[in-house]
């Protein structure tokens, strides 16, 4: 919630002041001059009068809200707080995202590395202010005897310097933060110094497995006009490769989704089951052949779980449709291929091993972007 906004501030005007009915009148003047000629050439001026309580809640108050406005204002202000840095982290973070999507997954390592240097930058202004907060809370302590010292006016001035001070250290006027806070910034500064370790440990062992596997991938595509296509890796990943195949073939609105794929394989695998039971049934686990396929189709169908050659065989029969799967090491893998003359374009998908730390993975492709051609033709 915070400090309350400008508009909902307690007024501290000055209560009404009574006349006191039984005031003595005014003293003629001739008897004023005389008690004036009788008082002493160097006598002092008599001192002023203390502000009542209320006046001087009035001006305590007064003092505190300017201080709020400062606050509250663009201008010079001293070092940051704590509410402030956090949120222009959070803002920065927020725009390092954008810029990081826009890389694309060509450049993942270079968007990784930059986001372990910002963590890092991040984890250190946290680690500044800290160090700050610690040395303007000490503050305080230090200059109570010097205003001790220094009589009534120079207290309330060091009052006043510390109670700046305090608002500075507290982040301008918010509350302290509790300890259950301090732990999780802690722990956010831990796991920032600790990201940052893993980029320059991976940055010094050099490209990983899979940025590799995605390069030479491209470099065997790029020949047949191909490029790879990336699909979130949920578990669906296979059946959103064909279903973005088919959306690219026919348009995304008339294509089935993962979920129908799914449900569509599972479905021509029981109508076909004495042509798939001998990839499915195992002697050593329970239940008969056909309890053993019902079981198999019905998690194909409800669940997330993997799909591979046995499900795109029976999606490629279902569909009537060629699909061609490429990989690094191995030929292209092809299925249907009684629909190639028939059923239109192939289904194309690449597979990658070492995409993800659980491994397999596929993608779709797409075609390969065209350089621009040259505004004027070699002689």
């Amino acid at each position: 919630m915070g400090r309350l906004p400008k508009g909902f501030k307690k007024s501290a005007g000055k209560p009404h002041e009574v006349e006191d009915e039984a005031a003595p009148a005014a003293a003629p003047e001739h008897e004023h001059a005389k008690e004036e000629a009788a008082k002493p050439a160097h006598a002092p001026a008599p001192a002023a009068p203390a502000p009542s309580k209320p006046a001087a809640k009035a001006e305590e108050h007064a003092a505190h809200s300017d201080s709020d406005d400062d606050s509250d204002d663009g201008g010079e202000k001293g070092p940051e707080t704590r509410g402030k840095m956090l949120q222009r982290h959070k803002k920065e973070m927020a725009a390092h995202k954008k810029v990081v999507q826009k890389l694309g997954s060509k450049k993942k390592d270079e968007a990784a590395k930059l986001t372990a240097e910002m963590e890092a930058r991040h984890a250190r202004e946290l680690k500044e202010l800290d160090a700050r907060e610690k040395a303007a809370a000490a503050a305080p302590a230090a200059a109570t005897p010097a205003a001790v010292a220094a009589g009534a006016g120079a207290a309330a001035e060091a009052d006043g310097a510390a109670e700046a001070l305090d608002g500075l250290a507290l982040g301008g006027g918010h509350k302290k933060p509790t300890k259950a806070q301090k732990r999780r910034e802690k722990h956010a500064q831990q796991e920032a110094e600790r990201q940052a370790r893993i980029a320059e440990e991976l940055a010094a062992l050099g490209p990983s497995d899979k940025a590799l596997e995605e390069e030479r991938l491209a470099d065997l595509l790029a020949p047949l006009g191909l490029a790879i296509r990336e699909i979130r890796a949920d578990g669906h990943c296979m059946y959103r490769a064909v279903e973005d195949q088919l959306g690219q073939a026919g348009g995304a609105a008339s294509a089935p989704d993962h979920l129908a794929l799914r449900k569509l394989a599972a479905a021509h695998i029981r109508a076909h089951a004495d042509d798939f039971l001998p990839f499915i049934f195992d002697e050593d686990e329970k239940g008969e052949p056909a309890e053993q396929l019902e079981a198999y189709c019905e998690e194909l169908e409800s669940t997330a779980v993997w799909g591979g050659q046995l499900e795109l065989g029976a999606l490629a029969a279902a569909l009537r449709r060629q699909i061609k799967v490429h990989a690094l090491g191995m030929p292209t893998v092809t299925l249907g291929d009684e629909h190639a003359a028939s059923g239109g374009p192939p289904l194309q998908l690449c597979y990658l091993r070492h995409a993800f730390g659980l491994g397999e993975h596929y993608n779709s492709v797409s075609p390969l972007a065209k350089a621009p051609a040259d505004s004027e033709d070699a002689t």
